[in-house]
């Protein structure tokens, strides 16, 4: 206690009456606080009906209220050979309204801590189901099979969703996953009806019971926190999926599942996280490469959105060209973008779609460059260099099919120039003879086949 004086003898000499409650100077007798709570523990039980374990404190929480109250019990004797205990049993298994909801709270509570979800879902499914029990519409659904559904709701409601695949492997093999649809779908309809009877008032809320199919932000929410990533790269995450789904147009990547769009987003918002560590540290000096990184990245999306690679993959490859649409320019550089790997997965040349079209604008407008000699010379020459040129040759690349036309390329790379025979054109003259070589020996071969037949 702090030390205060007395109000009438200045005192500071004060004794705890427990039995009363009060606070008494010990000089003149004056009661400075009355009726107080004590918060110890004590051998008596005050744990809630909800609740399986006893709890020795006086004061707490409030109750639930999603519970009806006070229930009455039987008090306990001694030595009545444990009869109390048997009536107090049977009476809490036959009078007790709120046991189901108690067994379907304690199940939703248990699937919440196997998803990771916040109080609040568990708190909104719980609500949820005694809506639905006190509506009396959906008898005959299993306990389980209703709180998953409710808890499904929940989820979308508190922007935490979780894919149907989650929810079912919460119950393993105690329901069907089609019953869990169906106790789903019968769930939608009563949430449906309800709004309908409501009229003109839960317009507001209609779009939400008719939304089957989720953002991609509010699963890359999830995906982010459960990455642990930081939070300026979880808002750039989001802001890519919400540019990525536009309402007013179509994207390429519309026919996907919003768990795969927010799979490749979290990806490329982890890949530009490293990408932005290298820059600040000296370009990674030392370090592992962008790409290696980057396939670390996708096995760890890969496992928290239960969303396979190469899906991922497929819709990082639908992202690429559009990544300075949908990233903004004021949280990432185009430098940074470029690093990016390229989704052939092959090298690690990212080349966002502006700079695709700059280089193929360039490309065209300069000249074409003249071929490497030294590439013309070590190309291999095929037999049937030597055979005279066929009249299906082009004029202009008779002279380079000419016996000895191989060496006056060369020599003519070598000095600069050659009467009738450029670098290009023997390389063109080559790759003819490749196929002129190719179809007579597949003639000949043909030839020698029907030969051996008539034989035969």
């Amino acid at each position: 206690m702090d030390t205060e004086f007395c109000i009438t003898c200045r005192g500071d000499d004060f004794v705890e009456f427990k039995s009363e409650g009060d606070i008494v100077c010990r000089k003149c007798g004056t009661v400075k606080e009355s009726r107080l709570i004590d918060e110890r523990s004590e051998w008596r039980t005050f744990s809630d009906k909800d609740k399986d374990t006893t709890d020795p404190n006086r004061v707490g929480g409030p109750t639930n209220h999603l519970l009806e109250g006070l229930t009455t019990t039987i008090g306990r004797e001694r030595n009545d050979g444990g009869l109390s205990y048997a009536l107090n049993r049977i009476h809490a298994r036959t009078n007790n309204p709120d046991r189901l909801l108690v067994n379907a709270f304690k199940e939703v509570g248990r699937m919440c801590d196997l998803l990771g979800v916040r109080g609040a879902v568990k708190d909104r499914a719980c609500e949820i189901y005694k809506e639905v029990v006190e509506a009396k519409s959906l008898k005959g659904r299993s306990v389980k099979a209703l709180a998953a559904s409710c808890l499904f709701w929940a989820c979308r409601q508190e922007k935490q969703p979780r894919t149907f695949k989650e929810i079912v492997s919460c119950l393993g093999n105690d329901v069907s996953k089609k019953e869990i649809g169906r106790t789903f779908k019968d769930l939608q309809q009563l949430k449906k009806d309800e709004l309908h009877r409501q009229g003109a008032a839960a317009d507001a809320l209609a779009s939400s019971c008719n939304q089957t199919v989720q953002h991609p932000a509010e699963f890359v929410r999830t995906y982010s926190a459960q990455l642990r990533m930081d939070f300026k790269w979880r808002r750039l995450a989001e802001d890519i999926a919400t540019a990525a789904k536009p309402a007013d147009r179509r994207m390429p990547w519309d026919g996907r599942t919003p768990t795969s769009v927010a799979s490749a987003v979290v990806l490329i918002a982890m890949a530009l996280a490293e990408i932005r560590k290298d820059t600040e540290a000296a370009a990674g000096a030392g370090g592992r490469s962008v790409k290696a990184r980057f396939d670390e990245a996708l096995s760890k999306v890969a496992v928290v959105s239960s969303v396979a690679e190469g899906t991922i993959r497929g819709v990082y490859k639908d992202l690429f060209p559009h990544l300075r649409e949908l990233v903004p320019a004021e949280a990432v550089r185009d430098e940074e973008l470029q690093r990016l790997p390229n989704p052939d997965w092959r090298n690690a040349g990212p080349q966002p779609a502006a700079q695709q079209q700059q280089q193929a604008a360039a490309a065209a407008a300069a000249p074409a460059a003249p071929a490497q000699p030294q590439a013309a010379a070590a190309a291999p020459q095929p037999a049937a260099a030597a055979m005279p040129p066929p009249a299906a040759v082009p004029p202009a690349m008779r002279p380079a099919l000419a016996p000895g036309a191989a060496g006056a390329g060369a020599a003519a790379g070598a000095a600069g120039a050659a009467p009738g025979v450029t670098p290009a054109t023997q390389q063109q003259a080559q790759a003819v003879l490749q196929q002129l070589a190719l179809a007579m020996y597949t003639s000949a071969m043909a030839q020698a086949q029907a030969q051996s037949q008539q034989r035969a």
